[in-house]
């Protein structure tokens, strides 16, 4: 299966896109802040993008499938995750009882 990238970058919601050369299929697809967050991470660059060399476009498409995958991973096991340990609720708390406040004895029941 060969892929193509599409990348608006120059865009006010800049996006990139891959997708199935053969069918036309968008398989991946990063908006501005999820791109954002791959640049600043280091998961792919922007000299990429432009690189003609096939081997560089190769490595670069699959980095974006990775980037993909490791990010639906991650939610579907953080989901997992929550849905054993739930996070309490604010119930589950015992409330804080001041020291001024005087407990009864049996002898002030007396």
């Amino acid at each position: 299966m060969t892929f193509y990238v599409n990348a608006w970058l120059d865009r006010v919601d800049p996006f990139i896109s891959l997708h199935n050369r053969q069918t036309g299929e968008q398989v991946v697809r990063f908006d501005k802040q999820e791109l954002q967050q791959c640049l600043e991470q280091g998961d792919f660059c922007l000299n990429e993008l432009c690189n003609p060399c096939q081997q560089v476009q190769h490595e670069l498409v699959k980095c974006l499938l990775l980037v993909r995958c490791s990010h639906e991973v991650s939610q579907q096991l953080e989901s997992i995750y929550h849905s054993f340990f739930p996070r309490p609720q604010s119930a589950d708390i015992i409330p804080f009882r001041s020291k001024l406040t005087a407990v009864p004895t049996q002898r002030d029941c007396a």
